[in-house]
């Protein structure tokens, strides 16, 4: 290849580069978010991380102390039947981590509200929101096919989600079960 045709072609990419980067330039100008609006966005994401290491807790904490009671059910045989109050922390943290996850369904609707307002250029609404951190829920008979387009779910329906019925489930089972046979074992003279 000659020096002529190396220098054409490097100015044919040169121009190309420089499209590439004023287009670039036009999109981040276009797309680019001010400071509250940003400021909004971050603030709401540390509420929703809260509440998802919240729900997070409930679990390692069930997991103790449920673990804790059964630990002295095995080690104290006079304890017949308190195994069973293993159900007690297994329902009511359920119920807790049920509360975090149904706060952060509504927190994300709301960060989702704020992100669609601002790509619909809807900039009077977006003023109005920057001050708003409550939870947007939506229960699931009134969640439309519209809303459900713009990203945002039902907050509802969290008792039987994916992420807590196999957990807690199976430690209501687990739970069953051990209760059952150390019962079973004292009375029929397993563990004497």
């Amino acid at each position: 290849m000659n020096t002529g045709m190396r220098c054409c072609i490097g100015l044919m990419i040169r121009e190309e580069i420089i499209k590439i980067i004023w287009t670039m330039a036009e999109n981040e100008r276009n797309n680019k978010l001010n400071d509250d609006e940003r400021q909004y966005l971050e603030m709401m994401q540390g509420n929703i991380e809260r509440m998802a290491a919240n729900s997070a807790n409930c679990k390692t904490w069930m997991v103790t102390i449920v673990s804790a009671l059964m630990a002295l059910q095995c080690t104290i045989q006079a304890l017949n039947g308190w195994i069973l109050l293993g159900i007690l922390p297994t329902v009511l943290f359920w119920y807790l981590d049920v509360y975090y996850l149904h706060l952060e369904r509504g927190m994300r609707n709301r960060e989702t509200l704020f992100v669609n307002m601002i790509r619909d250029n809807k900039f009077g609404e977006c003023e109005d929101a920057l001050f708003n951190f409550q939870p947007y829920m939506i229960k699931m008979k009134d969640l439309s096919d519209e809303d459900k387009q713009n990203g945002l779910v039902a907050t509802n329906d969290r008792w039987f989600s994916k992420s807590v019925v196999p957990f807690y489930g199976m430690t209501l089972i687990a739970v069953g079960v051990v209760s059952v046979v150390l019962i079973w074992g004292t009375i029929v003279g397993w563990f004497r």
